[in-house]
């Protein structure tokens, strides 16, 4: 079954539901997965995240393994 079916046998299930708590329960759930992990950053996290990713954009980052042997790890 494609991604579109299963999408649309997701919305008449919920459509049936008479259960206002079940009804919470899968709202929650889907508010849940939208949450993104950068919104919890304190302001000085998110930018030294941004300047993080502005030096990649420039080409100033190092390979992962190289950073991993900087580390011993």
């Amino acid at each position: 079954m494609d991604i579109q079916a299963e999408k649309l046998n997701l919305v008449k299930a919920i459509l049936d539901i008479e259960d206002i708590g079940l009804i919470k329960r899968v709202k929650k759930i889907l508010k849940k997965n939208d949450h993104d992990w950068f919104d919890d950053l304190s302001e000085e996290q998110q930018q030294a995240v941004t300047r993080s990713l502005e030096q990649l954009d420039r080409g100033e980052g190092i390979p992962h393994e190289e950073a991993m042997a900087r580390l011993g790890l």
